[in-house]
């Protein structure tokens, strides 16, 4: 960034929030998300449906990918005409986005002109996806809707943890976008009280990050007995599957803070969040159209923010609770609701003679689960799992817990399966930041040893 560029943010830093940070893009968005709730379900069904009618014909008409996909499947745009017609359209998956996301593009913009981000690729090779401002500011829209549930309002300051930092400084304070950056591959035991000490100095009020560094922020503050230091408005975890000991954890610590938890993408195809204390998932019905992949419970979802790269109908590797379009009475204007997000699919672990198992399965014998910060499986052989536990507590208070584990577990992958047990103070997460809770060392092709 030029000295110019660098010099004017700092100026506008000190401007009201609304005339620097967010543009006209954000408000009207915004706004579509607020008129939701004074519309009847139908009403916002017809809605939905126009988008996906629009949706699906700006792909067909200016982006050579769809229009061959759909050519070749015998569909065409004029078919939709209600949500029953939705299943016309081919579902496409990562890997056409790996291999075709340049013809995925949008006929009047040059994806060399464009923003490109890259999704984590905790499953395999990153993707990457073409957006710009207005796409993004419609993200923005989104999410603050979302957070205004636990008080948040565009321009409120909050620290946020996710991942590395590519200067390798421990954090940094952005004015200009009103965000304390932590780098939670550097948190110590040695520097959480330097890091605390910078969060009181923002005066910011809210935490954001994935489930699994927030953890770890919260068990070097009791590790280092710095819990009644701080007390933010509220939790906002985000993108990443949470398991019980995380909430149970953050909760204890912050237990005046509000907790709220979102499920999104980068490709943004669908976006959710909690509402109320059954940690389901609500869903924006005017972001996207989400489905199921009845066979395997895998979320499919159709982006309206995106006209810029389509996703339509792109199948995530993550697996969900079986869920109908229909809202809960009380919140017509939220829907689908997902009681549960379970793993993902494209993790897939084995049983000692080869069977396969996929995370979401695995990802049960975890819940409920209240000593532990951090947990992860690593499979060395088909019948040689390692359980790696992050916890500070007393070791003959953590293995209780683990021995219910492990008991589901076997449940699971038969008494043939061997378990190694290690209680450790810190678990290693990636630069970006997520954590993975399952990694399989042994061959791609199942055998039986």
């Amino acid at each position: 960034m030029s000295f110019t560029k660098v010099a004017a943010k700092q100026i506008l830093s000190y401007f009201p929030f609304r005339y620097v940070n967010v543009g006209r893009e954000f408000h009207q968005w915004l706004n579509k998300f607020e008129q939701m709730k004074n519309m009847s379900y139908e009403q916002i069904s017809q809605a939905q449906l126009q988008s996906m009618k629009d949706i699906v014909s700006l792909a067909y008409d200016q982006t050579l990918f769809y229009k061959q996909l759909y050519d070749k499947h015998g569909f065409h745009p004029r078919m939709l005409k209600d949500f029953s017609d939705v299943e016309r359209i081919p579902v496409i998956h990562k890997e056409d986005v790996r291999m075709h996301g340049r013809e995925m593009v949008v006929s009047k913009y040059s994806p060399d002109k464009l923003k490109q981000i890259g999704t984590s690729g905790t499953t395999g090779t990153a993707l990457t996806l073409y957006t710009n401002r207005t796409v993004e500011q419609r993200e923005w829209a989104a999410i603050c809707f979302q957070w205004a549930n636990v008080g948040y309002k565009p321009g409120d300051g909050r620290v946020e943890f996710r991942g590395a930092l590519p200067s390798g400084k421990l954090y940094i304070l952005d004015r200009y976008s009103r965000v304390l950056k932590i780098n939670t591959t550097a948190i110590t035991e040695h520097n959480i009280r330097e890091i605390m000490d910078a969060i009181l100095a923002s005066g910011y009020e809210y935490l954001y990050g994935f489930p699994s560094g927030l953890a770890l922020f919260t068990k070097f503050l009791v590790d280092q007995q710095l819990t009644t230091l701080y007390q933010p408005n509220a939790i906002l975890l985000a993108c990443e599957m949470v398991h019980d000991y995380q909430v149970h954890l953050i909760s204890s610590v912050f237990s005046k803070s509000k907790l709220f938890a979102h499920y999104g993408q980068t490709e943004k195809v669908a976006l959710g969040g909690w509402i109320d204390e059954s940690r389901a998932y609500y869903f924006l019905p005017l972001y996207s159209y989400v489905e199921q992949n009845q066979k395997t419970s895998a979320i499919i979802g159709t982006s309206f923010l995106n006209d810029v790269m389509p996703l339509i109908r792109y199948e995530l590797t993550d697996a969900a609770s079986p869920f109908n379009q229909e809202p809960l009475q009380g919140m017509e204007y939220l829907f689908p609701v997902i009681r549960s997000i379970d793993g993902r699919m494209g993790e897939i672990m084995y049983k000692p003679n080869g069977d396969m198992l996929p995370s979401p399965l695995v990802a049960i014998a975890l819940r409920g689960t209240k000593t532990f910060s951090a947990c992860k499986l690593i499979q060395h052989r088909y019948d040689l799992i390692e359980i790696v536990v992050e916890s500070s507590l007393p070791d003959e208070v953590v293995q209780e817990e683990i021995k219910l584990v492990v008991e589901k577990l076997t449940n699971l992958f038969t008494i043939e399966m061997n378990f190694k047990v290690s209680i450790v103070p810190h678990i290693t997460r990636t630069e970006t930041g997520k954590f993975k809770n399952v990694e399989v060392r042994v061959g791609k092709d199942p055998v039986i040893v």
